[in-house]
């Protein structure tokens, strides 16, 4: 079995696109070898200035897969890559 990724949902709270996307995250984390950290960029001054209104933004390994709404089909070229041979 691959190492679990852990992928960082920055969010604000009381964001409803944010809570969406956390949500459409659940099926993924149950299925893949997968975690969701889920960090507010409220009261952080360099998270405001890099994410902004952007959020929710979801990043693996610092790189940005998609901000706004989820792109499954991002992610899911991004777990094949990482995960080649498991639950596919």
């Amino acid at each position: 079995m691959g190492a679990v990724l852990e992928f960082i949902l920055f969010s604000r709270c009381n964001c409803t696109l944010c809570e969406a996307m956390e949500d459409e995250l659940r099926p993924y984390i149950k299925k893949y070898s997968m975690t969701v950290k889920r960090q507010y960029i409220d009261n952080d001054a360099e998270l405001e200035r890099r994410y902004g209104s952007k959020v929710p933004v979801l990043t693996l390994a610092g790189k940005t897969l998609c901000e706004y709404f989820l792109n499954a089909e991002t992610l899911l070229t991004v777990l094949s890559e990482q995960q080649p041979d498991e639950k596919r």
